[in-house]
């Protein structure tokens, strides 16, 4: 997971900017491994998100937000940890890539190379101790949230770092991850994680169009 170093930009974070954080922690820890039992108890006891009636995707969101909430007062503990075993690890080669260079190809650089790159940019790099690549999803979800809250130094990074960041390096691949996991034979749990992450991805997407 990646370390500030230096950033810049507003010391205050805004209430949703606070709660897109939020999310990017959520699905970050999703991610980087099987939910444990305090943490399908707690998005288990969350409360619905509210959806804009005009919003079509807000209100998508919230039901996809709903279903993972049930999905998780009945998962067990013990069925994720398998579930995210064999999706994401596997024996030999796992069912699922949560790499960004398993969906993108780009001739003279790898996405992780490229991540790196960004990164080193930005100031951020990979804690001490963390063997989770740059690419991954969790990493990269962990990255967005560091961007948009200033990753504990109280200077939130500006919100075309946080653009280029998204668009560089989530967007080009997330929506086929997501498909990829949800058309797992595999995926039960994880599919409902995969559907509310494709849907915050795309209101992310969305919204960095319009800015």
């Amino acid at each position: 997971m990646p370390e500030t170093r230096a950033g810049g930009g507003d010391s205050t974070v805004a209430s949703e900017d606070q709660a897109r954080a939020d999310f990017y922690a959520l699905l970050s820890r999703l991610y980087a491994a099987a939910p444990d039992a305090a943490l399908l108890s707690a998005i288990a006891a969350s409360d619905a998100l509210s959806a804009e009636a005009e919003s079509e995707g807000g209100r998508a969101l919230a039901q996809a937000w709903s279903t993972l909430v049930a999905a998780s007062a009945a998962m067990d503990p013990g069925a994720a940890a398998d579930e995210y075993q064999n999706l994401f690890i596997g024996v030999g080669r796992s069912d699922v890539s949560a790499h960004a260079s398993a969906y993108v190809k780009s001739p003279g650089a790898t996405p992780l190379i490229e991540i790196r790159v960004s990164l080193a940019k930005l100031g951020l790099a990979r804690r001490t101790g963390v063997n989770v690549y740059e690419d991954h999803l969790a990493t990269v979800c962990e990255t967005m949230r560091a961007l948009i809250t200033g990753g504990g130094q109280g200077k939130p990074f500006a919100f075309a770092d946080q653009r280029q960041f998204f668009e560089s390096h989530v967007q080009p691949w997330i929506f086929d991850c997501c498909t990829a996991i949800q058309n797992s034979s595999i995926a039960n749990y994880y599919r409902r994680v995969a559907e509310f992450t494709q849907l915050f991805m795309a209101i992310e997407r969305d919204s960095f169009a319009i800015e």
